[in-house]
């Protein structure tokens, strides 16, 4: 699964100074998705889930290709900057998304099923792991291989389950709809652009020592 998280090839690149503007558009955004979902359908916290979710895989897969971008396109060199930024940008549209899930059982005492509970709480593990990781003070204190390490195991995860969703909605019965298609082929494209990235990481690499 190098392609999904290979950022250990190349060394990593300072942060810019867009933390704030980056997390405030996912606090707009999610709430922009949490408000239209009543317009769109019936099925109230389901739906406002399902939509702040939506939200979340563009932050996730903007996050995957902003560096490999950078790379290929010497011209959008500053954005391949801004990875962690959104990471922490889709961390806040995930715990969002799974407030949506659990907020009606604690105010209204809806049953919230066991596989739901169970998707909230590892998921929100799987993000705080994801944003530990992503702490300077991590790298300082378990060294970068850990922090990678983390990394990739909270991209692999949330890179598997936004797949296995949208497989999940496209063969299943479900009202017509065209996002879990376009969801699969966004994920597939990143993860190719990410491969050739690596590929292209490591052949130079393999240059390198052979002069």
């Amino acid at each position: 699964m190098v392609a999904i998280e290979n950022s250990h090839i190349l060394p990593a690149r300072p942060e810019t100074g867009h933390t704030a503007a980056i997390l405030g558009f996912a606090l707009i955004g999610s709430a922009a998705a949490a408000l239209a979902a009543p317009l769109v359908s019936d099925a109230g916290w389901q739906a406002t889930s399902e939509f702040v979710s939506r939200f979340s895989l563009l932050l996730f897969v903007a996050a995957m290709v902003v560096e490999p971008l950078s790379r290929f396109i010497p011209a959008l060199e500053p954005i391949g900057r801004e990875r962690s930024n959104l990471l922490l940008a889709f961390a806040g549209a995930t715990f969002a998304s799974i407030g949506c899930v659990a907020l009606p059982h604690f105010l209204f005492g809806d049953h919230l099923p066991i596989p739901a509970a169970a998707y909230c709480l590892l998921t929100s593990a799987i993000v705080t792991v994801m944003l530990f990781s992503l702490h300077p003070g991590t790298q300082r204190l378990l060294g970068a291989p850990a922090s990678r390490a983390m990394q990739r195991i909270a991209t692999a995860y949330f890179w598997t389950a936004f797949v296995l969703i949208g497989i999940d909605q496209s063969i299943g019965p479900h009202i017509p709809d065209a996002w879990p298609g376009f969801s699969l082929l966004l994920l597939t494209a990143a993860f190719l652009l990410r491969f050739a990235d690596a590929f292209l990481a490591h052949h130079r690499l393999l240059v390198r020592r052979a002069g």
